[in-house]
């Protein structure tokens, strides 16, 4: 093992390690776009796309006795 120290040696086992986590790497996202890959094309193919419902909105509109008269409030205690 203490060979692999010797200055010759060890410059080669540092970029042998460094490649090594390079292609974890690219390993890594290769398959993850393949999955995502797949599960758009999933997506695609579902049989009943959902159409987009348009909001619906309910205007009421309020008459003028509703509002109090005083100007008091009906929590408050007199």
């Amino acid at each position: 093992m203490n060979f692999l120290l010797e200055p010759g040696i060890a410059i080669y086992m540092a970029m042998l390690v460094a490649l090594a986590v390079w292609m974890g790497i690219f390993v890594f996202l290769w398959r993850l776009d393949r999955q995502a890959r797949e599960i758009r094309r999933r997506l695609d193919q579902q049989a009943d796309p959902i159409e987009p419902v348009a909001p619906r909105i309910v205007i009421e509109t309020r008459s003028a006795n509703h509002t109090a008269a005083s100007g008091s409030s009906p929590h408050t205690e007199s």
